[in-house]
């Protein structure tokens, strides 16, 4: 199965989005798999956007997502404007990558560059 940055974006703003964030089952999200929302969070924990625990299983992958991590939120926060989210995935297309460092770099560039367009660089 392919990484899909939309989906990892999708899966996080879903689990920020609910107000019982410290346990919560990974949400169901409108145009995909159930196979593609469990597997991109899974890639999500191993790279430490998300906390979880695993209990018994069960036959499904029941597993329940506690909450974001420090990580998770940061990445969030630079990903979270759809406009910033068009604009970094044209860039990171054009770059022929877009691993989660790459995507969080240019979102972080182009948050430095609205701040200091504003005037409010230090």
């Amino acid at each position: 199965m392919r990484r899909n940055s939309d989906l990892i974006r999708a899966i996080l703003l879903a689990i920020e989005k609910d107000d019982r964030c410290e346990v919560l089952h990974i949400p169901d999200i409108d145009g995909y798999p159930d196979e593609a929302v469990h597997f991109h969070a899974r890639l999500l924990v191993e790279k430490g956007f998300l906390k979880t625990y695993f209990p018994e299983r069960t036959g499904r992958q029941p597993w329940t997502c506690i909450r974001l991590t420090w990580e998770g939120y940061d990445f969030l926060d630079a990903i979270r404007d759809p406009v910033v989210w068009r604009s970094v995935k044209r860039v990171a297309s054009r770059a022929g990558s877009w691993s989660i460092e790459t995507l969080a770099a240019v979102a972080k560039a182009m948050v430095v560059a609205r701040v200091e367009a504003l005037g409010l660089a230090a």
